[in-house]
């Protein structure tokens, strides 16, 4: 388990999953998130979610220091020979707008390069997510490419936005910080 200034992150536990299928329910979560539809999800889509689970680098549950449920967040091993990794992270609605993804974002970055030795980690983000942009970029993550019209969403096709940070732009951005 792993503390950051508000935020608790730590491996899932069975109950978890209940929590994480209401918020794959949550239609917001599900449109900004890259549901391809916005709908009822039925129990059996547990077994997926353990999936995602189990099948990555790491993962943490995201709580807050006083145990409220934040949402969770993965590190998949995109592309372990050349040290590449993907982050997935979902906030519950009701957690946004409060910094807590920048929190665990910029503690996940720099536990990918400093403790796996990762040299790129990259996520993805539809055009339309204005805040989930801001809050990539503010970490440090940069625009690699753009997937036109790869989805569409709520009566639009929207693109999905691929971003990247390096190790070493990373920890360039750690010595400015320090200085």
């Amino acid at each position: 388990m792993f503390t950051t200034e508000r935020l608790r992150l730590r491996p899932y536990v069975e109950a978890d999953l209940d929590r994480i299928h209401a918020l794959w329910n949550e239609p917001d979560v599900q449109t900004g998130a890259g549901g391809n539809f916005v709908a009822p999800r039925g129990p059996k889509w547990k077994e997926t979610y353990r999936g995602w689970l189990d099948n990555n680098r790491l993962h943490w549950i995201i709580e807050t220091l006083q145990g409220e449920w934040v949402g969770y967040l993965c590190l998949v091993d995109q592309n372990p020979k050349n040290r590449d990794g993907e982050i997935s992270i979902l906030l519950t609605k009701s957690q946004w707008g409060k910094g807590y993804a920048t929190e665990v974002l910029q503690f996940t970055v720099d536990y990918a390069f400093r403790v796996f030795n990762l040299h790129r980690v990259s996520l993805g983000v539809f055009g339309s997510n204005d805040r989930a942009l801001e809050v990539y970029k503010k970490v440090g993550f940069v625009e690699e490419g753009r997937v036109r019209k790869a989805h569409w969403v709520d009566g639009a096709w929207r693109d999905l936005i691929l971003l990247g940070i390096l190790d070493e732009e990373w920890w360039s951005r750690q010595k400015q910080s320090e200085a």
